[in-house]
């Protein structure tokens, strides 16, 4: 910003607002909005401050920093250069553990995001004392990470059942779960379950025909935008195809889906889910509550990839 670079300028030559007035004719005042952006300074003012910098006016106004464009940023392809490269302390490494903290936080997981980080770093688990944690809370933060590794490499195909299902094995591979014979992991549901305070879902003898009916709606879709992501994820959780993991595994859809049609792509962070309850719940008679919730944590990650990306 031209307010900022008067104002190194001038500290460089060790002046006060009060000398560079004295200079300009103007104002300690006008000084003080040059450089906070308030106020731009007139030619005349430009050709004496940067006669006094001893710069060219080129230099003053042109050479700024560029703004930095996020829609020019492939993140899959800067995700998937991170992962192969086991670059840490960046963007992926950050995703990886913001989204299994997150996700599994929302579904009940006593995990701190400390740990998970931990987790993820060392491949071992910290615990403070006293401190006890579920099997399989380490374990469904274990398989995340994996599971986000497969959404990378998969992220720019075709949507498909057997994807979602394979989501889902990755995700209760090896917990409590996968040792119960009737849970299917895997595979669909094989008995009634309901989403948060009992709001029923799709039968199981119905489940195979609703999600067929939704990858057809999906897959024919001319154009993806961010909208037709969420509407896709409320008609996923509303059928809620597996026993258990289905807010999980639709998170992790909406991610893949917007990283393969270039669509920033976001995190639901466990603090909001309050709000992203509301949004699921309400959706039917009101959209703007799920889709202000997921556009709010986009703008998050957002935030995110500039903060890594931008030099």
């Amino acid at each position: 910003m031209l307010g900022d670079k008067i104002k190194s300028y001038r500290e460089n030559k060790k002046m006060t607002q009060n000398e560079i007035a004295n200079i300009l004719n103007v104002s300690p005042a006008t000084v003080s909005k040059y450089e906070s952006g308030a106020l731009e300074p007139n030619i005349e003012s430009l050709k004496r401050l940067a006669e006094l910098f001893e710069i060219s006016i080129d230099e003053l106004l042109n050479d700024q920093e560029e703004k930095f464009d996020v829609s020019k940023i492939n993140v899959l392809d800067i995700l998937r250069e991170q992962k192969e490269m086991k670059l840490k302390g960046n963007l992926y490494h950050q995703t990886q553990i913001s989204f299994a903290y997150n996700t599994n936080h929302i579904e009940g997981s006593t995990l701190t995001e400390d740990q998970t980080r931990y987790i993820f770093e060392t491949n071992t688990i910290l615990f403070a004392s006293d401190t006890i944690a579920k099997v399989d809370d380490i374990l469904e933060t274990a398989n995340h990470f994996k599971l986000v590794d497969y959404m990378l490499d998969v992220a720019d195909n075709k949507l498909t059942e057997k994807m979602i299902k394979e989501i889902h094995e990755i995700l209760k591979d090896g917990t409590s779960d996968s040792r119960v014979e009737w849970f299917n992991v895997g595979e669909y549901k094989q008995r009634a379950n309901t989403i948060g305070n009992g709001i029923k879902t799709t039968s199981p003898n119905n489940v195979e025909k609703e999600m067929s009916k939704l990858m057809k709606w999906y897959n024919s879709l001319e154009q993806i935008t961010i909208k037709e992501i969420i509407e896709f994820h409320f008609r996923f959780e509303k059928i809620h195809p597996f026993q258990d993991g289905n807010g999980r595994v639709g998170r992790i859809i909406m991610f893949k889906e917007c990283l393969k049609n270039n669509i920033i792509p976001f995190i639901i962070l466990d603090k909001d889910k309050l709000f992203y309850y509301r949004g699921l719940k309400e959706y039917k008679n009101e959209k703007g509550y799920l889709i202000d919730t997921c556009l709010n944590a986009q703008d998050q990650y957002e935030n995110l990839v500039q903060y890594y990306l931008k030099n």
